[in-house]
């Protein structure tokens, strides 16, 4: 009869498969876990913990044109670059080059504690101090201070040891050129890190701590922030970098409200000794002279005084223009001119100045990396060029408006002028003398207006920035982060433990649980027996595991007739004699009536478990016709067990097991007994076993954890595959490990004395 296999391997799940697949590997895998933990605990130790210092600050921005209110606008408004330019710009070196001279990067001290190294800030015992630009090779590298009885001497790893040097002393070396105070007393050595000039530092240092962001995209908060393994060191920093910029721009407010107030001063100057002269004028001709103005005369006057104002105010402006044309030709940062611009309310070059700005600050970014045939500065300054055509352009066009503006009150005023040419002499002079004195007048009055609101902007200029928060750092270092470098750890301790305890699995050939041939065969496994390396202890546990192996074998049996099952094993010591044995008692003990084969014709050994002698009678003569059926049954001590031993070891075992008499001879077995079980030789050396399997109605093989090959289960899968055939298992012996003393000693208790006795009757009685 023919069953059908089944998969247990698609019951289980496929984690709990893996899981059982690396348990036997578990204490290696913690053993590596904990290796992890302990190496990264061991990287944290010795790496010098990185803070970040913050501060934020509010940029004012406002692009549109300033009101009346020149108080309000000093204060609210007075910066018309945007917030990219600002951020850009707080990350220069012109900046950090004046930052660079308050706090020094110049010269780092460090000495190694408790077998790490730690930076010896404001705390060193000894002071360097250089006469000379330090060489390029050298820069980064750290100068070993060893004390000497008699001085110190300095070493590096390109350099070697120099000679011993004294303290307090101008000195020349290789490494450097300078002085190096002792402080205080000192016996490690110390090691000293030149890190250059200003340059060097921001290229080298600066550049990669510090970065400047815009908190929100809708708020004007910016973020200064740098990194640096000393808190204190990067919170001066950055209070620093923000102080001079802040003052930077109150100076460049300064100096533009400088020059025009300077300018003004001019002016009024020389529009004073004017209006002085036109008063005294006036004065002596209307006390010569009684004459009184008509009041025609009077509004033509008051017209051409209007005129004259405007005209005067106009050649200001163009003054204005034409020194804006001249500024623009030959300086580079046009900055400067956007209060002037603010004047003629010219918006639109301002921000073509905003532009061109941010352009420089590209420009000035590029310079220091790249030569000037990079693609990208070159298009950066042929942008320039444009802007700036288009900037100079723009106040020729200004200037240009502000003539024909001019020529157009000039016709006007010579309308007027011809009206009061008509008036008579005296009238006529009266007027000319009143129009001089009105127009310088208001001419003075509005340039002191003038310098009023520009001295009132220099008194209430702030800075174009508002520091929100003062630089801070927190307690915690941002890097390494310790408690995610600790979980990274664990958690590559972890998988690379169970990378390698599968790999181990794999590469073990031999089969190590039940759970690896689930994993690797499709076979069911029809009973698993337990191994004790002492017999004593196992026999409970053991007729346990052989009547679970009788039970699945039953659900195999027909009804009419009795069941042929075939026990093998690939290779010799894998316990398949032991087995046919031992299911053989069970069967018997449950009133089956059983008999035993040995067609081991090669090496029989089954007659020997039953306490029998070797017999001339058995298979070997039944094959070569030599004896009968009823000649080669024996009895044993059991009513229900019969055995059919091997007989004398014949020369020709493959053609005997090939001859039809065996399959006449289980034929009828089948209707005298409910289980007929054979034991044959090894497959692997005994070829004519296999073609025994096409007979029976099942067919078990055997596997030893320990000793069998899961090489072999594979092989025996395509073996199935190419014979066709049916009705195959398996049967695995697993090791068991000793229970404790105290359950070993129930045990022996209960061990009957049978189990002793082996071999000279059957191992498994009934109780």
């Amino acid at each position: 009869m023919q069953t059908t296999q089944t998969s247990s391997i698609n019951d289980e799940n496929y984690i709990i498969e893996l899981f059982k697949t690396v348990l036997p590997y578990k204490w290696s895998i913690l053993f590596i876990t904990i290796l992890t933990f302990a190496l990264a605990n061991l990287y944290l130790y010795f790496i010098s913990p990185t803070y970040q210092s913050n501060a934020i600050i509010k940029v004012k921005v406002n692009q549109q044109l300033k009101t009346t209110d020149l108080l309000r606008d000093s204060i609210n408004s007075t910066s018309t670059v945007g917030i990219k330019q600002e951020m850009l710009s707080l990350q220069t070196f012109r900046i950090s080059n004046q930052a660079l001279k308050e706090v020094d990067f110049a010269i780092q001290y460090f000495q190694e504690i408790n077998y790490k190294t730690v930076e010896l800030y404001n705390s060193s015992p000894i002071e360097l101090t250089l006469s000379k630009e330090v060489h390029f090779h050298i820069l980064g590298d750290k100068i070993t201070v060893t004390p000497k009885s008699t001085g110190f001497t300095l070493s590096t790893e390109k350099l070697g040891e120099s000679i011993v040097y004294p303290f307090n002393t101008e000195i020349d070396t290789p490494y450097f050129s300078g002085m190096l105070d002792k402080k205080k007393h000192f016996s490690n050595p110390i090691q000293v890190r030149l890190n250059g000039n200003h340059r060097s530092i921001y290229e080298r240092i600066i550049t990669k701590k510090l970065s400047v962001t815009q908190i929100d995209p809708d708020a004007n908060l910016v973020k200064i922030s740098f990194q640096d393994t000393i808190p204190t060191r990067a919170n001066a920093y950055v209070d620093t970098l923000v102080k001079i910029y802040m003052t930077q721009s109150i100076q460049k407010k300064e100096t533009t409200n400088n020059k025009v107030l300077s300018f003004l001063d001019l002016q009024l100057e020389s529009i004073k000794k004017k209006l002085e002269k036109s008063e005294n004028e006036l004065e002596q001709y209307k006390a010569v002279n009684r004459v009184k103005p008509t009041v025609q005369v009077k509004d033509s006057f008051e017209k051409l005084s209007a005129i004259d104002l405007d005209l005067s105010e106009l050649a200001l402006k163009e003054k204005l223009a034409k020194n804006l044309i001249t500024f623009v030709k030959n300086n580079r940062n046009l900055d400067a001119i956007g209060p002037t611009l603010l004047e003629f309310n010219d918006q639109t070059t301002i921000r073509f100045i905003d532009t061109l700005e941010e352009l420089q600050l590209q420009e000035d970014e590029l310079t220091v990396d790249f030569t000037d045939q990079y693609p990208k500065l070159i298009n950066v300054r042929k942008r320039m060029q444009r802007i700036k055509r288009k900037i100079l352009l723009n106040i020729k066009n200004l200037k240009s408006t502000l003539v024909t503006k001019r020529i157009n009150l000039e016709t006007q005023k010579t309308k007027y002028e011809k009206i009061l040419k008509e008036l008579p002499q005296k009238e006529k002079k009266l007027v000319s003398f009143q129009r001089d004195y009105e127009v310088n007048s208001k001419m003075y009055t509005y340039l002191l207006e003038k310098k009023s609101e520009n001295e009132l902007i220099k008194v209430a200029s702030v800075s174009d920035y508002e520091v929100i928060d003062q630089a801070y750092t927190s307690t915690k270092p941002i890097k390494p982060k310790r408690l995610i470098v600790l979980i990274i750890a664990i958690l590559l301790g972890f998988f690379l433990g169970l990378f390698l305890a599968l790999l181990r699995a794999l590469l073990v050939d031999k089969v190590a649980t039940h759970t690896e041939i689930k994993l690797i065969s499709k076979l069911p496994i029809y009973g698993i027996i337990p191994l004790y390396k002492n017999a004593v202890f196992s026999t409970t546990q053991l007729k346990e595991a052989y009547h679970k192996l009788a039970t699945n074998l039953q659900f195999s049996k027909q009804k009419d007739t009795g069941s042929i099952i075939l026990l093998s094993s690939k290779t010799k010591g894998e316990g398949k004699t032991t087995t046919v044995v031992h299911l053989a008692g069970i069967l018997q003990n449950l009133h089956h009536k059983t008999i035993v084969i040995d067609l081991n014709l090669r090496t029989p050994s089954l007659h020997g478990h039953f306490g029998i002698e070797q017999q001339y009678s058995g298979m070997s003569t039944y094959l070569s016709q030599r004896d009968n059926m009823g000649n080669i049954i024996f009895s044993t001590n059991y009513n229900n067990l019969d055995i059919i031993p091997a007989g004398p070891v014949p020369p020709n075992p493959s053609e005997l097991l090939l001859s039809n008499r065996l399959q006449e001879l289980l034929e009828t077995l089948q209707h005298k007994y409910d289980y007929i079980i054979i034991d044959t030789a090894a497959y692997d050396i005994a070829l004519e076993t296999l073609y025994l399997m096409k007979f029976t109605t099942m067919n078990l093989v055997v596997i030893k954890e320990k000793v069998s090959k899961k090489s072999s289960i594979l092989e025996l899968e395509k073996i199935i595959q190419e014979k066709n055939l049916n009705n195959m298992g398996l049967v695995l012996k697993s090791v068991i490990k000793e229970k404790k003393q105290k359950e070993n000693d129930l045990l022996m208790q209960h061990s009957t004395s049978s189990i002793q006795e082996v071999p000279k009757q059957i191992a498994i009685k009934s109780n």
